[in-house]
Order: structure tokens, then sequence, then C-alpha cells
């Protein structure tokens, strides 16, 4: 049958000289698979390369035959969604994005399993990093906001006191546990928590710092997430940022 969804496209992989595999997670059927067969060398298909860059939004038409079947798939058609201006020539918003699209690839690993309230939030990141001032601060707040979406929110019940142990996902009044943060790193912790990413700008943090607070995150999520790994695109930002 055929499938109209809107999808973002999380990565992409080249297949032979001419053929791409896109990944993308799709609102109504979940993350899947699609092979972009002669994409590269054919100028008159109906499908454009320039279509699947990571994080493009975009509408497909598929035909599927059994929407849990994992595997490859076709797409029929594909329009732009919500148009990227920004992210593909702004050297700081690319940056963020291939570290966004690689956080989301080691996230969402199954096929199928379609979650519209997870796309919606994944969608509005995407628009609100292309649409809005550039933040250096954005890819720490979709992180933990992230993490809400994945039931490991930080719990805040005892945000005043000194330390957050990672492994329990609490703030504590002991650094007992070899997971625990404390000093300017969990200070920068908790202001992430508290600031809406409207204001964004209202809230600085040294570079140094944000790398501690990157490095920390990215340890939160292997822990409660097996086999997240790690991000090879954090280098690409420390040297954007640096």
């Amino acid at each position: 049958m055929l499938i109209e969804t809107d999808a973002i496209v999380i990565s992409i992989l080249k297949y032979g000289d001419s053929s791409l595999i896109a990944r993308c997670y799709c609102k109504d059927l979940g993350l899947k698979s699609f092979m972009l067969k002669g994409i590269l060398s054919s100028k008159k298909g109906s499908l454009k390369k320039s279509l699947f860059q990571p994080l493009s939004i975009i509408n497909l038409i598929t035909r599927i035959k059994n929407v849990s079947r994992e595997g490859l798939h076709f797409i029929k058609e594909a329009r732009v969604h919500v148009p990227l201006i920004e992210i593909p020539s702004d050297i700081k918003k690319n940056a963020v994005a291939l570290f966004l699209s690689e956080v989301i690839t080691n996230v969402i690993t199954e096929e199928g399993a379609p979650n519209a309230t997870l796309y919606n939030f994944i969608q509005k990141n995407v628009i609100h990093l292309e649409e809005k001032r550039f933040s250096p601060l954005f890819h720490l707040k979709f992180m933990m906001d992230l993490s809400h979406h994945l039931g490991f929110y930080p719990n805040q019940s005892n945000l005043r006191e000194d330390y957050f142990d990672l492994e329990s996902g609490c703030f504590c009044s002991s650094s007992s546990s070899k997971y625990a943060i404390g000093g300017e790193t969990v200070i920068a912790f908790k202001k992430l928590l508290g600031t809406n990413s409207e204001k964004f700008n209202d809230l600085i943090i040294p570079n140094l710092l944000r790398t501690k607070v990157l490095s920390v995150l990215i340890d939160y999520f292997n822990l409660h997430l097996q086999g997240f790994g790690k991000i090879k695109s954090v280098n690409i930002l420390h040297e954007i940022f640096r």
C-alpha cells in the first residue's frame, strides 16, 4: 500500500557508485531505511540528493507491503516539507545539525515503532535551529530535553543539593558515587535544566564549561541507553566553538 508521511532524514550512506541509503524517522512509520537508487548519477529523476541532507524535513510517499517489516524500502515521491536555508549554509548550525543527527542515530536504532511525540520534538528543534539566532548551548539543551522523551530526564526533587548522580538521575548531597558531578559543572547543568530554549541568549556558559557539560551528558546517555556509544562529531564541535 502507498503511505504518505512527513519524515526527518537522520543519516545517509553511499551505496555503490550512484546510490544512497537514507535512514529517515517517519512520523507515521517510525525509523525506516530507503534505497535511493541511482540518485547520484540521474539528472532526470524525481528524487534529488539535496532532499536528503541530515535533518532535512521532507514529505514522502512510499509503497510498503508490511509496515512492521524491516529492510530497505523505496520512495515513490518526495518533496521539501520545511525548507532549510540556514542549517546547510551556517558553519555553526551545520556542525550542530551533524551532531544532532548522530545523537538521534544512536538513540533511535530499531526500525518501526512510530512515536509522534518524539517526532514532533525533533522537528520542533530542527526548525528552532533553522529559524532562531544561534546559541552554542542548543545541542546541550536538546540532549537534556531528549532524555525526557527517552525516560531518564533528571529528577529535580532535590535540585538544591550540590551534586548530581548520573547513574540514579537524581541530585544528592554526597559525592560518594563514582558517577556524581559537582562544582561548576553541576551549576551549569542546573542552569540548562531551568532555562527555556527561547531564553538561551540570556544564559552564558564559557566554552570550557560547555565542553565539560557535553561530556557529562554523553556519559549520562551511555549509562541509561545500552549501546549509545561515542559521538564522533564532538570533535568538530570543539573545533568550531573553541
